[in-house]
């Protein structure tokens, strides 16, 4: 099984390798990292108590409490830390300056294997639901204890993985542990091939996110740019959303003499949503040419990692990825700074998450641009309604929290 696996991930390599080269060439991507990927490795081998994988920036600063609590309960535990993407690495470079922090290895067995003989971890933890199965059957081969942590399955990949039992129950029963995030997940894990036995339910470590206390680089210079007008942030948002919020947004300033930020989530959509705004009568300003003469309506967050200290200066938050069908993002972060926040109707993949808020009555549900708009419209004009929905928000990520010391405290059960 594992060897036809290997076959066809040789020939879906091939195919696609033109197409990678042709990003790499022209984007600058993959080639400058490629050979990390592939398991060749400029530093000397170094030893490790731990491997932890998340994949980009969410899982990221998802592992952050997860890691401070490993840290607390094991102190001179050494890591090293893999991200796949890019943006995942500036990250991880960034929030744990003591790791190795490296690209996860292709999934090919001779990368890694080069990984293992350079890294030597004694232990694997990977965030959310990575499944690789060399990975997995090489690492427990050497001896690793294997974790699954913050696991959850998606709605629309439940079905696929069922189709995919046989190979996944092989994977799977090699672990140690699957932490599944709530009651539906452990379920949905044990229906496609977990041993049931080793599925347990630890709750959402996202929960345990801390705002960063550091202040924002430009701090100084935003203020200026926001003078006293209130501040809604449009973040993380996708191709079809920005399409859609950008005109409201133009009518929504002229009338409330607001501020906006607007941060989409990928990279690449930073000069699409620039042309967007130059449609519009608004005056736009990039982060990246911010300065304190600086005058605008608008703040295009073209940079990494501030999004979450940008909610700081909010009154109002929309969360993207959910005005379209592809499940959302995530809403503690503004949630934990105590802004009123709102999203659409596509949550599926944060589903228990944006349960929570709606329970407590922290968070709008909106279905289109215009409610998003009508939502920010009370939170500017109602002072009193602003605070409690902040307030509502804030208490709903306190109350939750927990998760990661459960995380920790059973990755630190299999190092010991």
């Amino acid at each position: 099984m594992f060897v036809v696996y290997e076959v066809l991930l040789y020939l879906v390599f091939l195919i696609t390798a033109p197409f990678f080269l042709l990003l790499g060439f022209v984007r600058g991507k993959y080639l400058s990292n490629l050979r990390e990927r592939m398991g060749f490795y400029r530093s000397k081998p170094s030893a490790h108590d731990l491997w932890i994988h998340a994949v980009s920036v969410g899982e990221t600063i998802a592992a952050r409490p997860v890691v401070v609590e490993i840290l607390k309960q094991r102190p001179a535990t050494t890591i090293a830390f893999t991200t796949t993407t890019i943006t995942g690495q500036a990250q991880a470079k960034r929030l744990y300056p003591h790791a190795t922090v490296t690209y996860f290895p292709f999934d090919f067995s001779f990368a890694v294997r080069r990984f293992l003989d350079h890294h030597q971890p004694r232990a694997f933890a990977t965030m959310e639901t990575e499944i690789w199965p060399n990975v997995t059957r090489l690492a427990r081969q050497r001896g690793l204890r294997l974790v699954l942590a913050n696991g959850r399955i998606s709605d629309r990949s439940f079905p696929r993985y069922r189709l995919l039992r046989p190979l996944l129950s092989h994977i799977l029963g090699r672990y140690d542990r699957v932490l599944a995030r709530e009651e539906t997940d452990r379920q949905r894990f044990i229906a496609i091939g977990a041993p049931a036995a080793i599925v347990e339910t630890s709750g959402n470590v996202k929960f345990d996110y801390e705002p960063d206390v550091a202040p924002l680089e430009v701090a100084a210079q935003l203020m200026s740019l926001i003078k006293e007008r209130l501040v809604i942030v449009l973040g993380s948002t996708i191709e079809g959303e920005d399409e859609m919020l950008v005109p409201e947004l133009e009518r929504f300033i002229k009338e409330m003499n607001g501020f906006a930020v607007i941060a989409p989530r990928k990279p690449e959509r930073f000069e699409a949503v620039a042309s967007l705004l130059a449609t519009t009568s608004l005056r736009q300003i990039r982060r990246s040419e911010i300065d304190s003469a600086s005058e605008a309506d608008v703040l295009l967050l073209d940079s990494f990692g501030e999004l979450a200290k940008i909610y700081r200066f909010a009154a109002v938050a929309f969360v993207g990825g959910s005005l379209v069908p592809v499940g959302g993002h995530n809403p503690i972060e503004p949630a934990a700074a105590g802004v009123p926040v709102c999203f659409g109707p596509s949550m599926t993949n944060f589903r228990e998450i944006a349960q929570v808020f709606l329970d407590h009555g922290a968070a709008k549900q909106v279905e289109s641009a215009a409610d998003v708009f009508a939502f920010a419209r009370q939170m500017f004009t109602e002072e009193t309604m602003r605070a409690e929905w902040g307030e509502r928000a804030r208490l709903a990520v306190m109350q939750n929290r927990g998760a990661s010391e459960r995380t920790a405290r059973r990755i630190v059960e299999l190092l010991a």
